[in-house]
């Protein structure tokens, strides 16, 4: 149920004399954030804006992934929004917080992802992800600065890190879909041996800035046809090639993005961070294998959250992209030349057969 009174003084703050007409609830994600469009009237108001509600309790400031245990003193998405802002990044703006009663005001960006303008116009794809691979390199090379006022310097997707995130891709991800509760702990120590060594591989790239959730779904054309960022608030510090691997490989994006795209993507992102000075320090040769990695070790660990929330959390929707997830996977793990790992992933879950 939308607090209709708490928009409206919310939206009267921000623009004086402006009244809220038409209140929208946009579709739940896998976010605890809820998201309503408001149509505006008055007051020098732009026709609409979207208010982000906060989950209670002070949880906006509490990164959503599992993190390696910094602590936000400021609602992430504020701080995030006006550093990236402040170097460039195309992000949305914010017009009002009000952390206390749980809810932010920021530019409606429309509704056309970049998901359904790849698949709307494959003429205007190879621009389109080049254009994204771009964006994703402004941001990555922004590790550069080490600014301690941006809290994703305070953070870093580390090795421990990524153990528990492949915990929970055990657990959770090679567990029967119609499982009601995990696989038990340390009891596959074959599987187990064999995801740490992908996992160390992942925490072995380079660090850059890390979006964390970098894909075709959180990037939108706004009405002037420019792509912008969103979802941006549990940046991290971490391996360089991630968001790329998530680009590419998120739920069903292969619908849109096969190895000639990917290459592409590849070329764009490593000129994108060339042309602004940045040296990630990987050899040209290397470059497709880390990605390979990285797209494994991103749809393993998605596979695991997207199973997680079905059994803890009853949002059951995302089990659809599944299989797909787990086919791209394998066939990553296959070209990267680690068959051990595919062959243990496919003896333990039809998904991967």
């Amino acid at each position: 149920m939308v607090d209709r009174e708490l928009l409206e003084d919310a939206a009267g703050r921000c623009w004086p004399g402006a009244t809220l007409g038409a209140c929208h609830l946009l579709p739940a994600d896998a976010s605890a954030r809820t998201y309503v469009r408001l149509e505006l009237l008055g007051g020098a108001a732009p026709p609409t804006c979207l208010a982000m509600l906060l989950p209670p309790g002070g949880a906006g400031r509490a990164c959503e992934e599992i993190t390696s245990g910094a602590v936000a003193t400021e609602l992430p998405f504020a701080n995030l929004q006006r550093f990236l802002r402040q170097h460039g990044v195309a992000v949305p703006e914010i017009f009002l917080i009000d952390e206390g009663r749980g809810v932010l005001l920021e530019e409606d960006l429309g509704d056309l992802p970049l998901a359904d303008a790849l698949l709307a116009d494959p003429a205007r794809r190879p621009a389109l992800l080049r254009e994204a691979a771009d964006l994703l390199a402004g941001m990555a090379s922004l590790v550069a600065l080490a600014d301690p006022s941006c809290v994703a310097f305070h953070d870093r997707y580390d090795g421990p890190l990524i153990a528990r995130e492949l915990e929970v891709s055990r657990r959770y991800g090679l567990a029967p879909i119609d499982a009601v509760s995990p696989l038990p702990a340390n009891a596959d120590p074959e599987i187990d041996r064999l995801l740490r060594r992908l996992g160390d591989a992942i925490g072995a790239q380079p660090l850059v800035l890390m979006h964390r959730d970098y894909h075709a779904w959180n990037l939108h054309l706004d009405p002037r046809g420019r792509l912008r960022l969103l979802d941006f608030q549990d940046a991290v510090l971490g391996p360089a090639l991630y968001d790329l691997a998530s680009l590419a490989s998120d739920r069903d994006s292969d619908r849109f993005i096969g190895q000639a795209e990917e290459d592409l993507m590849l070329e764009a992102w490593a000129a994108g961070l060339a042309r602004r000075g940045f040296d990630p320090g990987i050899a040209a040769h290397e470059l497709r294998k880390l990605f390979l990695e990285a797209v494994a070790y991103r749809t393993l660990r998605v596979i695991g959250r997207f199973q997680f929330l079905a059994m803890e959390k009853g949002k059951t929707s995302y089990l659809r992209f599944l299989p797909r997830m787990a086919q791209r996977s394998r066939r990553a793990l296959e070209e990267s030349g680690d068959a051990q790992l595919a062959a243990a992933l496919a003896e333990r879950s039809v998904h991967f057969r």
